[in-house]
């Protein structure tokens, strides 16, 4: 288990802690990624591409020549085709102090050279044809004649956790349906644009067919498993996606304490790390 640094949360991204045990370990959820030798102290991961001094281009992002906005703002553009839905998406975005929507565009073709021009933070990838699809037009525009420095996320779901890690490997930052509610909207782009992983909602388990007779093994029940209340809560939380730092506010428990109610619940209910146990919580209805 590596614990990172503490950096930037929905309000405040750098209140969040977080633990990764795998490179999947952000199932109905998310981690956080901050890497603080890139950027000068007191700086937050969302302000490095931003507001640079002396910028005249007149977007509400920008302050103006030499002086920088107090607050941090991630930089969003709208690669969606559907334009009921990019205005939707600029309305809910740009209702946010912290976001400002810089720039949309429905053409793939052209996406490329706009994307140079404006060189957002994070950038809302519509969904096209296929996953396949989108994920070689991801590709293309993580060039690094493109925007290699931009987070990307996938206007899609993810399927399975087959899908989540197409995406991860591909360079995306995470997915979520356009379905979502506005708040939930606003903290998945915030957790993109300060370097964080999101998938939502929860992607279920990847079906794997075994080729022969194999006897079935039925995973025990909550009930069957001894859990203690907190064990539960700490399971319930885990599930909704929270980090260890965030159950530790929810429920008003130190981070350390957290961390041992969860492996306990881990080992009591067979599950060898954080996906898993957000999974089984899922299927067994302690996710609230």
């Amino acid at each position: 288990m590596t614990t990172l640094p503490a950096a930037v949360g929905a309000g405040d991204p750098r209140a969040l802690h977080v633990e990764i045990d795998n490179p999947l370990d952000m199932i109905a959820g998310h981690q956080l990624l901050s890497d603080a030798e890139d950027r000068p102290p007191g700086q937050s991961p969302a302000r490095r591409r931003w507001a640079p001094a002396g910028c005249d281009c007149g977007h509400p992002a920008c302050a103006g020549p030499g002086v920088h906005p107090a607050a941090p703002v991630v930089r969003v553009f709208l690669a969606e085709r559907h334009p009921v839905a990019s205005a939707g998406l600029r309305s809910v975005l740009n209702a946010d102090p912290d976001m400002a929507v810089v720039g949309s565009s429905g053409d793939p073709l052209r996406l490329a050279d706009t994307l140079r021009r404006v060189r957002p933070d994070v950038v809302l990838l519509g969904r096209g044809g296929s996953l396949a699809e989108d994920l070689a037009l991801l590709a293309r525009l993580r060039a690094p004649d493109v925007v290699p420095e931009a987070r990307f996320l996938l206007l899609r779901r993810a399927e399975s956790t087959a899908e989540a890690s197409r995406m991860v490997l591909a360079g995306a930052s995470g997915c979520f349906p356009l379905d979502l509610p506005e708040d939930r909207i606003i903290k998945a782009v915030g957790i993109a644009g300060a370097g964080g992983t999101v998938f939502l909602p929860a992607p279920p388990a990847a079906r794997v067919t075994v080729a022969g007779p194999a006897p079935e093994v039925a995973e025990p029940l909550p009930q069957h498993c001894g859990l203690t209340h907190r064990e539960g809560e700490v399971l319930s939380q885990l599930a909704a996606g929270l980090s260890n730092a965030e159950i530790g506010r929810e429920l008003a428990l130190a981070e350390a304490t957290v961390k041992k109610h969860l492996t306990s619940a881990m080992r009591k209910i067979g599950q060898s790390d954080r996906l898993r146990a957000a999974l089984y919580a899922h299927r067994h209805g302690l996710a609230g």
